[in-house]
């Protein structure tokens, strides 16, 4: 049977590019200025990290290995690196800026794990870049616009967006093209079972959407895959840096968000699709991961626009 699809017909070439839909979270970004006897004791966190020195002189220690921040040198820290700040030299005080990041698109979390890269510093294009997005979120932590909040939370946004632009031109920069950078000791066999799992999981969700089920998580996927659940994690969280199911809930959450701004929808039907049998198991859950139950978020969203 045929099939009219509108714009294919007499078409005579065409390619298609990949649908893309990622989310990122930036915590806990701070502009702070100290005095010689600041310190902030040795930690690890799951959040990326970046550290920018405005001015004096931070000694810092990152994976046990001490370093100097010059006002403008900027730090990358990954997750899971323990590092701490001793605060200012004796010289006087010190002020720097601090963000925590996160981002789910899997190809970037993945680029950014394997740079072994800590000092940004320099004068390169990307380098400049990014530089240029912090200045626009230290301006509206430092000098916001006076009651004009959606104004600044929009520039922030701007600046935001700015900035993972400049990280994936990083990546790019330091990855050659046709080679694949892994993390060391990660054979190919680990990066092809980290990317099936991932693969359903996004098919369970869309799955979800058609059906009203959405399966049984890693131990299905990982039955399907003919491993154990607990070799399918390790390999996801080796490659990813994150649990199958913490990355399932973050696809989850983003499709509700999505789905709460149709109004059309009721918190019923997208629970459905989303394949919760109880939408009260599924508002117990979003109110978990954002605060807000749905209703509220969707008031929230709406009062926004």
């Amino acid at each position: 049977m045929n099939v009219n699809i509108p714009g294919i017909e007499h078409s005579l070439d065409g390619r298609m590019s990949p649908d893309l839909q990622a989310a990122f979270h930036i915590y806990a970004a701070h502009w702070r200025k100290v005095d010689t006897r600041w310190q902030y004791p040795e930690h690890t966190h799951p959040m990326f990290e970046i550290n920018l020195v405005l001015q004096g002189r931070q000694q810092m220690t990152v994976g046990g290995q001490s370093c100097t921040q010059e006002s403008g040198d900027i730090l990358f820290i990954r997750p899971g690196i323990r590092h701490s700040s001793l605060g200012a030299d004796s010289e006087g005080e010190m002020t720097y800026y601090c963000l925590h990041f996160d981002i789910d698109d899997l190809s970037l979390r993945r680029a950014l794990l394997t740079m072994d890269t800590v000092s940004l510093s320099g004068d390169s294009p990307v380098q400049r870049a990014i530089r240029s997005a912090l200045d626009v979120m230290i301006s509206t932590a430092i000098l916001p616009e006076a009651g004009d909040a959606q104004r600044n939370r929009l520039v922030t946004l701007n600046a935001s967006l700015q900035l993972f632009t400049a990280l994936s031109g990083w990546v790019l920069a330091e990855t050659p093209a046709a080679t694949h950078s892994t993390q060391p000791g990660v054979t190919e066999n680990t990066v092809a079972l980290a990317n099936a799992v991932e693969g359903l999981l996004q098919e369970s969700v869309f799955t979800a959407a058609a059906t009203g089920s959405r399966g049984g998580g890693i131990e299905d996927i990982a039955a399907r895959l003919g491993y154990s659940p607990n070799h399918c994690n390790r390999a996801f969280r080796q490659i990813y840096g994150m649990s199958p199911r913490q990355y399932l809930s973050d696809l989850i959450i983003r499709h509700a968000k999505l789905m709460l701004l149709d109004n059309s929808l009721s918190v019923e039907a997208i629970a459905h699709r989303l394949g919760y049998r109880d939408v009260s198991h599924f508002s117990k859950q979003f109110k978990r991961w954002t605060g807000l139950p749905p209703m509220g978020y969707r008031q929230l969203t709406a009062e926004s626009r």
